[in-house]
């Protein structure tokens, strides 16, 4: 299965994974991957659809 934060999808098109419990919304409305590690509750603030594995951090608030 090919995970949303990392496949291509056009410039402007909704991101179809925001729903998902393992996905933090506001976080990817702010153009950041925003993959939530489920167990630890930290989120991968890089930005979408980058390069490699994600780097999970304390969520902020807010996310800029």
């Amino acid at each position: 299965m090919l995970d949303e934060s990392v496949s291509s999808r056009p410039e402007g098109e909704p991101r179809l994974d925001v729903h998902n419990s393992n996905v933090d919304e506001d976080t990817a409305d702010a153009g950041r991957c925003g993959i939530v590690d489920l167990h630890s509750g930290r989120v991968c603030l890089l930005p979408a659809l980058h390069p490699n594995g994600c780097h999970f951090q304390a969520p902020q608030d807010p996310v800029e």
